[in-house]
């Protein structure tokens, strides 16, 4: 089904963009992450389905991009986040362009220090409304 093909194609862009990729609920984030940079897909949640046969499908879809931040300057840190906001927005461009996908709605992405994990990472935290057909 859609959810599936979402988070495969999810996978596959995080790890072009050079994340390691794990999905899962975000609670287990913090014994599941084995290194940096790391990028982890939460359950989808199923919004809306128009239609029984063929009709659309919208997910509410979060991603998050971490890198270890503990020990980085401001400077670095600051370097780090715009990078992974650049790889956030490269991912959804590049998932709207999915021939399943009619569209990306409502993309938000909010930068995160330490409060995903207890290993000091850094992170970039997208949530979005995918809308496909099926």
């Amino acid at each position: 089904m859609n959810r599936t093909h979402l988070e495969g194609v999810a996978e596959t862009l995080a790890t072009q963009a050079g994340y390691t990729f794990y999905a899962g609920p975000e609670g287990d984030m913090a014994h599941t992450l084995r290194g940096y940079p790391a990028a982890w897909l939460t359950p989808m949640e199923l919004h809306a389905v128009e239609g029984r046969s063929h009709g659309r499908a919208t997910y509410d879809m979060t991603l998050h991009l971490l890198r270890s931040g503990a020990r980085l300057a401001p400077e670095a840190r600051r370097t780090a986040l715009a990078d992974m906001e650049r790889h956030l927005l490269d991912i959804f461009a590049a998932l709207s362009l999915d021939g399943r996908v009619l569209a990306v709605e409502k993309l938000a992405i909010r930068p995160r220090a330490f409060a995903l994990t207890p290993h000091g990472e850094i992170s970039q935290t997208a949530t979005a409304r995918i809308v496909t057909f099926f």
